[in-house]
């Protein structure tokens, strides 16, 4: 028995009464084993008992948050601490080369449906916040987590790169932590991983369809979402965010020192998962988008 048939029991062992017409399986993520079933249902299998904790965290956000949160975001049918089910969400990929092709009107839509999102899930209300005992986010936001970061990156990765680029690296870390206002920022609800592959565009309606996979959100800087966009997207792009969510360009400074942290903290997390081609990919950097 193959993997594919291995998750297609399971799924039949839940609802015994579901015709499965056709499944196809979704593997490449650090995190999850992703099941789509007659194009209709997702199915998400954690592959590891960190993802298993990612995915109760993501369960109890989605829960709060689909009161505030205009665009679509996963649906949740069954949860259980091995496997969620939600329905699946039409589109495809933001990715950047989509930006140039859209008229003035499409896009100003489309930053108009993203800054709104951003507003509405990093104001989610205190009160409910703590009723719903919200947990930080896995990704680094306070002092200590860089600082752990770091060390971590002198061990697993650092000692692969050049001496110049390893230089820099300590020269980016040293002026960011001897800064403490960069720590002083109000905790919000972040995304924590907002990358294109997350954003889902509708291409008949040139408009965002919705936002998936929300494994790491949870109570950080705010910064770290913007952060995520410009480096999908390019500052010029999310410049035109301001005049929807200004509070956002406060976020700026801080942004960009995440900005060139990102690809060394997924290469970290493709050496510590033993995923090399993630080790490999993440050695990028943002790029502006010549926009209409």
């Amino acid at each position: 028995m193959n993997k594919v048939d291995k998750y297609e029991q399971r799924i039949h062992d839940i609802f015994p009464e579901l015709s499965i017409e056709n499944i196809s399986l979704h593997d490449e993520g650090l995190d999850n084993d992703i099941i789509e079933v007659n194009q209709e249902l997702i199915f998400r299998f954690p592959k590891h008992e960190q993802a298993v904790k990612k995915l109760e965290r993501e369960v109890k956000i989605l829960k709060l948050i689909k009161n505030y949160i205009t665009l679509n975001i996963p649906n949740i049918f069954y949860e259980h601490h091995q496997v969620i089910g939600y329905f699946m969400m039409c589109g495809t990929s933001l990715k950047k080369d989509i930006l140039p092709e859209l008229g003035e009107q499409s896009l100003n839509s489309v930053v108009k449906q993203l800054a709104t999102f951003l507003k509405e899930l990093h104001n989610v209300p205190k009160d409910k916040i703590l009723e719903f005992d919200i947990p930080a986010s896995i990704v680094s936001s306070k002092f200590e987590d860089w600082v752990y970061l770091y060390e971590r990156l002198q061990e697993k990765v650092l000692p692969e790169l050049s001496e110049s680029t390893q230089a820099d690296a300590k020269k980016h870390f040293a002026s960011f932590l001897d800064n403490k206002s960069n720590f002083e920022y109000e905790p919000k609800i972040i995304h924590g991983n907002l990358g294109s592959y997350h954003i889902l565009f509708d291409k008949k309606k040139k408009c965002i369809s919705g936002i998936i996979d929300f494994g790491t959100a949870g109570l950080g800087d705010p910064a770290i979402d913007l952060a995520a966009l410009i480096y999908s997207y390019g500052e010029d792009f999310v410049s035109r965010f301001y005049q929807f969510y200004p509070e956002l360009k406060s976020y700026l400074n801080r942004a960009r020192f995440y900005i060139e942290i990102f690809k060394l903290r997924w290469s970290l997390s493709g050496v510590t998962n033993k995923e090399m081609e993630w080790f490999v990919s993440n050695l990028g950097s943002a790029k502006d988008i010549n926009l209409p």
